[in-house]
């Protein structure tokens, strides 16, 4: 993905959203689409891991602040 193709998917957010990527686990890769997902905050207290998760139906991380990201991968 080049920059200009990811400036033109970012402009169809909402620009106050946060920008979230894969946390620690190795590597780079090219950047092929972006999505939105809600998230929750400070979830992980692992070095190895993002201190955030992506929130699906099994992960409820009550207590947790939660908003809505960009995920960029």
């Amino acid at each position: 993905m080049k920059v200009k193709e990811l400036i033109a998917q970012l402009q169809t957010y909402d620009p106050d959203l946060m920008v979230v990527v894969s946390g620690y686990e190795g590597g780079v890769e090219e950047a092929g689409y972006t999505s939105e997902h809600t998230i929750a905050l400070n979830v992980n207290e692992d070095w190895y891991y993002g201190p955030h998760e992506m929130i699906n139906e099994e992960d409820r991380h009550e207590g947790h602040e939660r908003v809505r990201a960009v995920y960029v991968r």
